[in-house]
């Protein structure tokens, strides 16, 4: 008997799946996070064949028997005595010509279940082996790593960790964390967010995924940063920090990787970059205490848009603010505040000539203030319509 390619298992495909699966199920993906999941579904079917299918085994998990407690023989007699999956046969002939039909059934039976449990295992592993630390609007929490290494979560915030003997890997999937690592040569510690990696051994350094892109912060140390990364997936990783040009006569090994290190841009402390889906800006040296004031429960705005105000400011209220008026992009403010006291933000925002707040329930709108004329103007020609 022929098998189509299709029907083999392709272990590749269902640890894609399972880590989107797992992704989804940590929380409510973001604008990015959607946009990368609806593109992997649409590359292949066999992607969202492979995801629908770990979803229908989580769902049907209580009855999986991973411990194979249940013999085979055993389920295959009581499925042929219950008449009620017995379709009566024309003559005896057709049941003949049917046998060898009944053994391909079983041996698809058996294949079946064995990606099944292949499947589930996955799925199993990735929850139980990769914990995902999330927090809610408002809340912030820290917490310590098996090697030492610590992990400070703003609000709304959520991260994965994937530790093996070869390397430590989390990756942050919303939000932004503070890390601080503990020193293993042996062991680089890599975080990745969306198309960026940073790379660091033992060092102190900020990591904020925000959608007009993700902002590497050095504390302490020094860290590699790779862009443009095509694959998110964090066991691909393979980054080495920027050394000096070897001569010709060195390893070619060492030089494949000399050239790959050229590609990623290193950040020693006080130094931030801004990383893009197109292009990773200059390198600046930023007011640190600034960066991190976050950890301290403060907002800090300096020339800030109203974009990057809302943004920031709903990480911390349910409330959320949202710049209703197109000619409101382009308007900035400074200032510092702190996250626990929205209404101190929202009142120095009705002090700016110019922006208009609007509360309702659910969500606080900023427009831009019309001038009476003009509103008065408006509401005449509605009126004489």
């Amino acid at each position: 008997m022929t098998h189509h390619p299709s029907a083999r298992l392709n272990t590749q495909i269902y640890s894609e799946a399972g880590d989107w699966f797992v992704t989804c199920r940590s929380g409510p993906l973001d604008d990015a996070m959607r946009r990368k999941f609806d593109a992997w579904l649409r590359q292949s079917p066999q992607h969202l064949s492979a995801y629908l299918e770990l979803a229908s085994i989580w769902n049907e998990g209580a009855g999986l028997d991973l411990q194979r407690r249940w013999d085979t023989e055993q389920l295959i007699s009581q499925a042929i005595a219950d008449r009620s999956n017995v379709i009566a046969l024309a003559n005896a002939d057709q049941a003949v010509r049917t046998t060898p039909t009944f053994r391909r059934v079983r041996w698809l039976a058996a294949s079946i279940g064995a990606i099944a449990v292949g499947a589930a295992m996955v799925v199993w592993t990735l929850l139980l082996r990769e914990p995902t630390y999330a927090t809610q609007i408002g809340e912030q929490r820290s917490f310590a790593l098996a090697d030492g290494s610590t992990v400070e979560l703003n609000s709304r915030s959520k991260v994965r960790v994937r530790y093996s003997q070869a390397e430590r890997a989390l990756q942050l999937l919303e939000g932004q964390a503070l890390f601080r690592v503990a020193k293993d040569p042996s062991r680089p510690f890599i975080v990745t967010a969306d198309g960026t990696r940073v790379r660091a051994v033992g060092t102190q350094f900020d990591v904020n995924k925000r959608r007009g892109g993700t902002v590497v912060t050095v504390v302490e140390g020094r860290v590699s940063v790779l862009t443009n990364v095509v694959d998110a997936r964090v066991d691909l990783i393979d980054v080495e920090m920027s050394v000096p040009s070897m001569p010709r006569s060195a390893d070619a090994g060492q030089a494949d990787r000399n050239r790959e290190a050229s590609a990623s841009i290193l950040l020693t402390a006080g130094e931030q970059i801004t990383v893009t889906d197109t292009t990773a800006k200059e390198i600046t040296r930023p007011d640190v205490a600034r960066a991190l004031a976050w950890t301290q429960r403060q907002l800090v705005f300096d020339a800030a848009t109203l974009s990057e105000v809302a943004e920031e400011f709903n990480r911390y209220n349910q409330r959320q603010l949202i710049v209703q008026d197109p000619d409101l992009y382009e308007f900035h403010i400074s200032g510092v505040f702190a996250s626990t006291d929205p209404e101190a933000l929202l009142q120095f925002l009705r002090e700016r000539a110019g922006v208009r707040v609007v509360e309702t329930d659910t969500a606080i709108y900023l427009m831009k203030e019309r001038s009476s004329t003009v509103t008065k103007s408006v509401r005449n020609r509605s009126t004489d319509e």
